[in-house]
């Protein structure tokens, strides 16, 4: 039993750049989306992050 998925064109455009990304690249992605997630819980639970100090977790690799 076989199924095939179709995706929007817009979407497979998206999974054929993100394919196309370093594995360095990738890994940066990532780490920022996980980087914007704690800011944002933080921001929920006033204490908030300066945008320097988000930016700068971002550069670190943090």
């Amino acid at each position: 039993m076989s199924t095939t998925i179709q995706i929007s064109q817009p979407a497979a455009e998206s999974l054929a750049r993100w394919r196309a990304l370093s594995d360095e690249q990738k890994r940066a992605a990532r780490l920022a989306v996980v980087v914007d997630r704690v800011a944002a819980s933080m921001a929920m639970e006033n204490e908030p992050v300066s945008d320097a100090g988000i930016q700068q977790a971002k550069q670190a690799g943090v």
